[in-house]
């Protein structure tokens, strides 16, 4: 599964006849979503509806399917519904036009074994991304990360302020340890930087710029949203500014040049030194560029 996906749409799984293929053609990665956004009494229906949609004989745009990250957000793994989403998600999983499974709820590294005991008969490889959304969950950051079986993991900020009892309205000031710590975990456990979580209005793209300068500033890569219109706005935000383009590539192509003279040591015009550190951001910062 891709690390390098900018904006994961969120797409309710009974919906998805009516807004796949729009939201396909907006967002850089889809979320087809069993869990919050599908009422209990329509989640068999909407598992149906899985098969034709991603199978063989999908009307959905086969060229889409190759390159487009599609992940299902199923229940949690205690609940009485996640077999019955499992049974419906894993042959496409195993079949390749699913490429992942958000896990909502994570609190233990015991969950993570479990759902990946149940899946692993689809794809062996690591395709789980657990959503830490309360403070027990928090409390055992690490070890869910450094779990068998986790390809990445995020927040569910929504469900985290609640459990915070977060005063609504109120600034991201009190999710700032919440998310420090999802990062230092993810890239402890070696995993890709984190997602976002989901801005919950459509209409504030201000507000939306505004909390993904800070995400970025955090460490984070990306951001979940829930409607096409925020998608150029998380993009633009993650995407390095063409300061931070030119930079690198001048540290990049001084590094060729103490390479060809066998320099181990250097500095740019800015007077700031080259070193390995600061090549790894250098290269991470092309990388990001052309993803």
């Amino acid at each position: 599964m891709r690390d390098d996906v900018a904006t994961w749409l969120y797409v309710p799984a009974d919906r998805l006849p009516e807004l796949l293929t729009k939201a396909a053609r907006s967002a850089d990665g889809i979320v087809v979503d069993l869990e919050d956004a599908v009422h209990p009494s329509s989640r068999p229906r909407a598992r149906a509806a899985l098969g034709p949609t991603f199978g063989a004989d999908s009307g959905f745009p086969a060229g889409l399917l190759k390159t487009l990250p599609i992940v299902v957000r199923v229940n949690r793994v205690d609940s009485p519904d996640f077999a019955a989403d499992l049974a419906a998600v894993g042959p496409l999983l195993r079949a390749g036009t699913v490429h992942g499974i958000r896990l909502p709820k994570v609190e233990s590294a015991a969950e993570v074994d479990a759902a990946f005991a149940q899946t692993r008969r689809f794809r062996d490889a690591p395709h789980l991304v657990p959503l830490i959304e309360s403070a027990r969950g928090l409390s055992k950051a690490q070890e869910i990360a450094d779990a068998f079986g986790v390809h990445s993991i995020t927040l569910g900020e929504s469900d985290l302020r609640a459990d915070l009892s977060l005063p609504r309205g109120a600034s991201d000031t009190g999710l700032l340890l919440s998310r420090l710590t999802i990062v230092q975990a993810a890239r402890a456990a070696g995993l890709p930087s984190p997602v976002g979580s989901v801005h919950p209005s459509v209409t504030d793209l201000d507000g939306l710029r505004r909390s993904c300068d800070v995400l970025r500033e955090l460490g984070f890569y990306g951001r979940s949203v829930i409607h096409p219109r925020q998608v150029p706005v998380v993009r633009e935000a993650f995407a390095p500014s063409t300061d931070e383009v030119t930079w690198a590539t001048d540290v990049l192509d001084k590094a060729a040049a103490m390479d060809a003279a066998g320099s181990a040591a250097a500095t740019l015009a800015d007077g700031s030194f080259v070193d390995p550190a600061i090549l790894r951001l250098a290269e991470h910062i092309r990388k990001r560029a052309h993803a």
